[in-house]
């Protein structure tokens, strides 16, 4: 199994150093949305935990989150932005165990900007335009309490005015459990193909992230999860993203985290989890100091 494990993180960490699109300017990347977080969990974590995934809502981008999903389960997430950010983004996301030992998910994410001030060459105003973006999201993985990897495959298109892209890609990841103290995780997300918008080549926001998760039991009731990632996108520098968690007989969770990045300021981002019969619900608030607010995350979902 960690022959296995040792195999694929080697082939995610050749991906930093081959490919046409890895070593990009910043903002070289189109569709950042998809970078963006989606569930409550990861951004209350900072972006950390991808060797612990523990929502079905984070497989959107997060394969390994398929390896969770021990009943059916469909829920909806959504962000409230701050200022400065858009109007909506919803996120809606179906986790569906398939035998004893694997899962099929599926995703859908739709953001939606109004009223831009748009501007000529010149800098001069015109009328106001809108620009959506919206992504499907199909994968398959394992449920193990070893060893685990998962795939998906994404198609998403992004409007701005009325330019039109699409985007082909894909995610791929896998994660070792070492034993009841210690896991281990890599993924990449968005290697693929996008088109040209305004006859400009675009490239897709290829990421990588690994990590490390430490399990601390307390008594019979608790159970601390502690994490450090590393995380690096097409167009940015290295980053590294510190989140712990504090579960209650996997009822009641307590979270906390924060990236260190250097290419743009950050926070102490927090949040809770409540699960309450068959019903899931998330909260997450992730400050954006360079705005003077940050974002909220809400997500429900329901095990059937």
């Amino acid at each position: 199994m960690f022959k296995k494990f040792l195999s694929f993180a080697l082939t995610v960490g050749s991906l930093a150093f081959a490919g046409e699109y890895w070593h990009l300017d910043p903002g070289g990347v189109t569709m950042k949305f998809l970078s963006m977080r989606v569930s409550p969990r990861t951004a209350a974590l900072s972006g950390a935990g991808v060797a612990d995934p523990g929502r079905v809502s984070e497989i959107s981008r997060n394969p390994l989150a398929m390896s969770v999903a021990d009943e059916a389960e469909f829920g909806l997430s959504q962000m409230i932005f701050g200022k400065g950010g858009a109007d909506n983004f919803v996120s809606a996301y179906y986790g569906l165990p398939v035998g004893d030992k694997y899962t099929v998910g599926f995703a859908v994410d739709f953001l939606g900007y109004d009223n831009i001030e748009g501007r000529d060459e010149n800098g001069l105003k015109t009328s106001e335009y809108g620009s959506y973006a919206w992504s499907l999201l199909a994968g398959f993985g394992s449920r193990s309490k070893i060893f685990n990897w998962a795939a998906s495959a994404r198609f998403a298109t992004q409007t701005i005015d009325d330019e039109t892209g699409f985007l082909f890609s894909v995610d791929a990841g896998g994660s070792f459990r070492v034993n009841q103290y210690f896991a281990f995780g890599a993924n990449f997300t968005n290697l693929g193909f996008a088109s040209k918008y305004e006859s400009e080549k675009e490239a897709a926001p290829l990421a990588l992230q690994a990590g490390v998760t430490g399990f601390i039991p307390i008594l019979d009731r608790w159970m601390i999860h502690l994490s450090v990632d590393a995380y690096r996108r097409a167009d940015t520098k290295a980053q590294l993203l510190i989140g712990g968690e504090v579960v209650y007989y996997d009822m009641l969770s307590f979270r906390m985290g924060y990236a260190i990045r250097p290419d743009t300021e950050d926070a102490i981002s927090g949040g809770l989890g409540v699960t309450f019969g068959r019903v899931v619900f998330d909260y997450a608030y992730s400050p954006r100091p360079a705005f003077e607010g940050g974002n909220h995350y809400i997500a429900i979902g329901v095990k059937f």
